[in-house]
C-alpha cells in the first residue's frame, strides 16, 4: 500500500470522525513509494561513517546537499541519479569538522550549521568557495538547524544554549571567507521554552506569511511559534499530541516534522496548522520500511527527501541513504 494512499485515508478519518483520534499511516506492504517518473526512490551516500544529518535542495538546479556529522564532509546528489558524491571533503581548513542543518538560499548559497564548532559556514554552490563564516561568542553551543526567510534573513537554532540567532540578508552579500559574529536574535530565557539537559531546540522553519518561526523542542515534544516582530514565544496547541521534531518543513499550512523518537522511531509527523500557526492537528505519523532513524528532510517538488541519520546506532543500516516519500497531492501539499 503506497504512502500517498495511506495519507489520504488518514486525512479522511480525521475529517469524517474527529472523535476517532489521530490517524496513523504505515507502509508495510511495499518496499518503495511512488516517485516522480525520472527520480529514484533512494539515494546512496558513500562511507560507512557518514552519519548524514542535514539536507538542502537547490530548486534552481537538479542538486541536493547532505552533510555528515562525523567530519563535516558535504555530499552532492543529482535528484535524477541514485548515487551521490563528496562535494566538499571533511575536516576542512575553515573548521568544518561536522555539518548539521543546512539550506540553500535564493542566491544559491549553501548555509551550514556547525554544531559544537560554533560556526555557520556559507558556500557558493557553483564553485564550492567559502563566502562567509559566522562564529557565536556563546560557549558550549550546539548550532543545529537553519531556516531562510523570504527577505533572505537566516535563523539558526542552538540545542544547548537558549538562543535563536539571526544572520541578516545584508551580511550574506559578497563574501571572501572572512569570519563575522553570529548575533543572537532572541534570548529564550524567561519564555515558554525551558532548556534542560539534552537536545532542546532543534528544527526550525518560517511560516508562509513570514510572520513567525515554528521551532521544535525535541526534549519536551512541543512545537513553538516565535513572533518575528514582537519576539514573543508561545506553544502551538496540538490538542495534547507530542511531537519530538527534528527537521521541520512547512508547505502552506501543512507541517512535516521528521522524528527518530515519535511512533516507531522512523516517523514523519504530518500536522495541519491554523492560519495563525497557533493551533494544529496531528493528522498522521507516517513511516516506511526504508526509514532508519531519520533526522530531517527537504522538498523536491511535491516529494520529501528524508535523511536516514541513525543517530547513536552502533550497527547502522548500510549504506546510508536519503529516501524519497510522496505525500498525497492536493490533500497534504
Amino acid at each position: 500500500m503506497r504512502i500517498h494512499r495511506l495519507l489520504s485515508l488518514a486525512v479522511a478519518a480525521v475529517v469524517l470522525a474527529s472523535s476517532a483520534g489521530t490517524a496513523s499511516a504505515t507502509a508495510t506492504e511495499a518496499a518503495g513509494v511512488a516517485a516522480q517518473a525520472d527520480r529514484p526512490g533512494v539515494y546512496v551516500l558513500a562511507g560507512d561513517d557518514a552519519y548524514p544529518e542535514g539536507i538542502a535542495r537547490d530548486p534552481r538546479t537538479p542538486y541536493f546537499y547532505v552533510g555528515s556529522v562525523t567530519d563535516g564532509r558535504i555530499y552532492r546528489g543529482d535528484v535524477r541519479s541514485p548515487q551521490t558524491s563528496v562535494w566538499l571533503p571533511g575536516n576542512a581548513a575553515d573548521g568544518r569538522t561536522t555539518a548539521g542543518g543546512m539550506k540553500v538560499d535564493a542566491a544559491g548559497r549553501l548555509i551550514v550549521a556547525g554544531g559544537a564548532t560554533g560556526f555557520v559556514w556559507v558556500y557558493d554552490t557553483r564553485t564550492g568557495a567559502l563566502l562567509h563564516r559566522f562564529a557565536t561568542a556563546t560557549p558550549n553551543s550546539m548550532l543545529n538547524d537553519v531556516a531562510v526567510a523570504g527577505n533572505g534573513d537566516v535563523y539558526v537554532t542552538d540545542s544547548f544554549q537558549p538562543t535563536i540567532y539571526r544572520i541578516g540578508a545584508a551580511e550574506l552579500r559578497g563574501g571572501s571567507g572572512a569570519t563575522a559574529p553570529l548575533r543572537p536574535f532572541l534570548d529564550l530565557r524567561g519564555t515558554d521554552i525551558v532548556y534542560t539537559e539534552g537536545f532542546n531546540l532543534n528544527g526550525i522553519t518560517v511560516t508562509p506569511d513570514q510572520r513567525y518561526l515554528v521551532v521544535a523542542d525535541y526534549n519536551d515534544g512541543v512545537l513553538h511559534r516565535v513572533d518575528l516582530r514582537r519576539r514573543t514565544v508561545r506553544p502551538i496547541d496540538l490538542g495534547g499530541a507530542l511531537v519530538r521534531g527534528d527537521g521541520l518543513l512547512l508547505r502552506g499550512h501543512t507541517l512535516y516534522a521528521v522524528s527518530n523518537a515519535d511512533g516507531d522511531g522512523n516517523t514523519v509527523n504530518v500536522i495541519r496548522l491554523d492560519v495563525r500557526s497557533g493551533r494544529g492537528r496531528l493528522l498522521a505519523r507516517v513511516t516506511d520500511p526504508r526509514l532508519h532513524g531519520p533526522s530531517t528532510a527537504a522538498f523536491d517538488g511535491r516529494d520529501l527527501l528524508v535523511v536516514n541519520f541513525q543517530y547513536g546506532a552502533t550497527s547502522p543500516v548500510l549504506p546510508y541513504t536519503v529516501v524519497r516519500l510522496t505525500p498525497d497531492r492536493g490533500r497534504l501539499g
